[in-house]
This record gives structure tokens, sequence and C-alpha cells, in this order.
């Protein structure tokens, strides 16, 4: 596959240049290795790029921390690498995993190293790469696996914790728009031929609900054209760094959600950093790995930020102090960890602070929200039952 490149040499000199490879991975590496600063690189054949997109489908987390196991389990038992690497293909559940440790099981066979090999398929979180990178280098495959799957665990573990929550808060909110659409399909002009059909003055409120639905009816396939066009204007812009920015910036300051997602954010970075410290991987490696690893855009140049201060010579408690976004009880606890020399076990604390901080406060938000989408549902019913039987109670009157 043939990818355009926008890059610039060491001197400032920006170049365009056509590269051969299987992926976009494997080119800015490449490019990477060579020196270059990458601005851009896009696949040359736009259709054939999108539809490898498409087929090749991420690894499930569940699937990935059985792997481990497995891994962990023929690693610890002596096996030779590449016979351990075989039986794993071998057994793999899914086809994306089997091709997967098939591609690495022949990188590593051709005289790759373990982790490039990992790092070299795209699809494997690059610090899990780092992770084993470390191990390869410090000669302990097993302890940095074992911390790696740790860690796989208490992170899914903590994200299951919180999809679990927002399950029934989710559901209410289908049930509503379900609701509201049954009505505007269904009820609303059921009713509308009714009341013409006895040609009787409509209250106000009947009126305006009248009106709103069947121009909401008739004016449907307007609606869903708009909605797909939003949708994908929304997912073109989130690919640029400044939405994806302002975004963070937004939430962040959400009142009431946005500190539970700056806490959901540290406690990522924290276990994240934690681990790759812990593995033997050097601070400023481990800042950068973590950087390309967190879900947080803010969060993550506020990470790029601070490894190129500790790499001028800053402890990291004032390189992340200075971007404003930490709170300060982390920020405390990173110094305590940077001043007795225990960093990695701090982090880890860190970590294990914020998920139970989170799992709090995400409890009595979802206590808060439920009640008022519950209360928002009977608004609703009410509304449409006032709106719609309102006419009938006067015609009733007027009868008797």
């Amino acid at each position: 596959m043939e990818f355009i490149c926008k890059v610039a040499t060491a001197g400032g000199q920006v170049l365009n240049q056509t590269e051969q490879a299987e992926s976009e991975t494997e080119v800015r590496q490449r490019l990477a290795a060579q020196g270059y600063y990458i601005f851009s690189v896009r696949s040359k054949d736009w259709l054939h790029a999108n539809l490898a997109f498409l087929s090749r489908r991420k690894i499930r987390a569940d699937e990935f921390v059985i792997f481990n196991q497995q891994f962990l389990t023929l690693s610890r038992s002596g096996l030779p690498l590449q016979k351990s690497l075989e039986l794993l293909a071998r057994q793999a559940r899914s086809q994306e995993m089997r091709a997967a440790l098939e591609k690495v099981r022949d990188s590593v066979r051709s005289g790759a190293l373990l982790s490039d090999a990992f790092e070299a398929t795209g699809r494997f979180p690059k610090l899990y790469a780092a992770t084993i990178r470390a191990g390869e280098r410090s000669g302990s495959l097993d302890k940095v696996l074992a911390q790696y799957l740790s860690y796989q665990k208490i992170s899914r573990g903590f994200r299951k914790k919180i999809l679990a929550a927002l399950i029934y808060p989710a559901f209410l909110v289908f049930f509503l728009c379900v609701l509201v659409s049954f009505v505007v399909s269904f009820i609303v002009p059921n009713f509308a031929m009714l009341y013409r059909d006895l040609n009787i003055q409509l209250p106000q409120i009947t009126q305006m609900t009248i009106a709103f639905a069947l121009g909401a009816r008739h004016s449907a396939l307007e609606i869903f054209i708009a909605v797909i066009l939003l949708a994908f204007a929304l997912r073109a812009a989130w690919k640029s760094p400044r939405v994806r920015l302002a975004w963070d910036r937004l939430k962040f300051g959400l009142p009431g959600v946005g500190p539970l997602l700056l806490k959901f954010s540290v406690g990522e970075f924290a276990r994240s950093l934690g681990t790759l410290l812990q593995g033997g991987v050097p601070i400023v490696e481990a800042l950068e790995t973590t950087q390309a690893s967190i879900t947080s855009p803010l969060i993550a140049r506020a990470i790029g930020n601070a490894a190129k201060e500790v790499t001028g010579g800053h402890s990291l408690f004032s390189s992340l102090q200075a971007s404003g976004l930490f709170p300060s009880t982390a920020l405390d606890m990173v110094e305590v960890g940077e001043t007795t020399g225990a960093l990695a076990a701090m982090l880890d604390s860190v970590a294990e602070f914020y998920e139970e901080d989170v799992n709090i406060d995400l409890a009595a938000l979802v206590a808060l929200v439920d009640p008022l989408m519950i209360a928002a549902v009977a608004v609703v019913v009410a509304f449409i039952l006032i709106a719609f039987y309102l006419p009938l109670f006067s015609l009733y009157s007027q009868v008797a």
C-alpha cells in the first residue's frame, strides 16, 4: 500500500514523499526511526485504506486479558518463546487475535524483538509493547507480564463498574426516546384525525402538540438525513486536535460531571505510568508511552509537556503542577513518591485513591440521575395525557 507523507527534517525542511508499507503504523515507525518529524500520513488509495480499516477490527479487551494470562503461564513454564507464540496463535478464539499473533510469531522468527513485533502489528496497546520492552532489557519478562496482567484486570474491572452504573440511566434515556417516537408516529396522528372528525375547538396545548408531532412526522426523512450528516460532520471534526482539546476543556468544566471525568483521567494516568515504572521503564520513556496511551487529549498534552520538563532536569511534581490540570492531592502524593524514591508505588496509590473516588461519586451521581430520568418520563407521559384527553373532557362536559 502507498502512503503520502508530509514530514520535516531536523533542519526544518518540509518534504512530501511516498512510502510503501502494509499499514500507517509501519510508515510512522519507519519515518520516526529515520529522524523525521511527521506532520501527516495518509493512504494514496483512500477506498482501500478504509476497507482495510473496517476489516481490521480491534482485539477485544477480555480476549486480550485471557491471552496475557496464558502467555504468562507458558513463559513461567520455561517453554521457548517461538513455541509459546505458536500455541497461543493456534488457541486464539477470534480471527483478529490469531492473525495478529501469527504476525508476531513470524516477526520473532525472522529476528525481531518481541516488543517490536507486538508494536508493528498496530493492534496492541503501546503501553503493552513498552512494558515488554522493559522486560526484555531487564531480563525479567515474567515479572513485567505479571505486572501488566494485574494492571489489565484492575483497569478492566474499574471500567466495567462504570459501565454497569450507567446501564440503567442509558435504558431510561432509550425508553424515553422510544416513547416519544411512538407517540409522534402513531398516537398523535390518530388523535388528530379523531378531533378533525369531531370538529371541536382544541385547546392551545393540544394544537401545539399536534402541530409539532405532525411536522416531525412529515419531515422524518429530512430529520434522519440531517442526523446522519451531523454524525459525519462530528466524526470529521473529532479528527482535529483542536476540537478534541476544546471538548476536553468543556467536559472537565461541566458542573458535577467535570470533576468526575478529571478524576477518571488522573487515575488512568497514574495506573499506566506506575505500571511502566514498576516494569523498569525510564521515567521519560514511560511518560511518552503514557501520553500515547491516555484517552484524554488535554491530559495527554500535559503529560507530553511534563516529559520535556523532566528531560530538562525538572521534577515530575513541578512539571505536572505547571499544567494546572492535576488535583492537589495527586500532586502531593507524586511529590512524596519522588522524595522517598517510591514513585511507582505512590502512583499506584494515586490510581487506587481516584478509582475509589470515582466509584463513590459515580454512585452518587447515578442515584441523582435515576429519579430525574424517571421524573422526565413521568412529565412526558403526563403532558401527552393532558394534551390529548383535555378536549375529550371538554366535549363530555358540553354533552352533559
